[in-house]
């Protein structure tokens, strides 16, 4: 049963949603390099998981045109609307994994194949019984482990006060991780900014960012 649903999965995954050249496909058994990624190679590459309507992506795009942007995203709307923005700005250094990002990261990719990682309000699923759906846990730092370069960086951001303490706890016992700065901050600068980080701004809420570097003596 559980390798039914695995294979349910995998067919969602090695599909896209509409035609574009900004998709990536992905194949079961068969892990995306750097090369397979763009048809140019670039100096740094960057991953977004679950880049919403890609306000922050385009923007770092369009600022640092040597690095290569990999955006997860698997709500449609979403993707269209960036797809269109992408389009409108003549951007080449971002392509997209229309994938449920949760399901199997370390399946997709090689090893050590980004200089950062980024994870912006992610569901905070605030009722106990649905803490197991939680993005970060001990398990996705495993991954983030395996996708970073050496030195390679973490960036996280929740509006969530218990989720954020739960994300500095795991990152606090977890030697593999090194802080940037101090273990959390309240404001983020130099930082593009999300239509949904506005609003939360706006609305006065006390927003937690994070940032993590791949330890030196880390070791998978």
């Amino acid at each position: 049963m559980e390798e039914d649903f695995r294979q349910k999965q995998w067919s969602i995954a090695g599909g896209i949603p509409f035609d574009s050249n900004y998709f990536l496909r992905i194949k079961q058994d068969c892990k995306l390099k750097k090369t397979d990624l763009f048809d140019a190679e670039f100096g740094t590459y960057y991953l977004e998981l679950g880049s919403g309507w890609g306000e922050v992506a385009i923007e770092l795009a369009r600022e640092n045109p040597s690095t290569g942007f990999i955006l997860m995203e698997k709500k449609f709307d979403r993707m269209r609307k960036t797809i269109r923005n992408l389009e409108k700005k003549g951007l080449n250094n971002v392509r997209i994994l229309s994938v449920n990002f949760n399901w199997f990261l370390e399946d997709i990719f090689e090893k050590e194949i980004f200089d950062e990682i980024l994870l912006n309000f992610p569901d905070p699923w605030p009722k106990k019984r649905h803490h197991k759906h939680r993005t970060v846990n001990s398990r996705f730092l495993e991954s983030i482990l395996y996708l970073l370069t050496p030195q390679g960086r973490f960036r996280f951001a929740t509006d969530y006060g218990p989720y954020a303490r739960r994300v500095i706890h795991l990152f606090r016992n977890d030697k593999r991780f090194e802080p940037i700065g101090g273990e959390y901050e309240l404001h983020r600068s130099n930082f593009p900014i999300s239509h949904f980080e506005r609003v939360k701004q706006a609305s006065g809420s006390r927003i937690y960012y994070l940032l993590r570097k791949k330890a030196e003596s880390s070791a998978i």
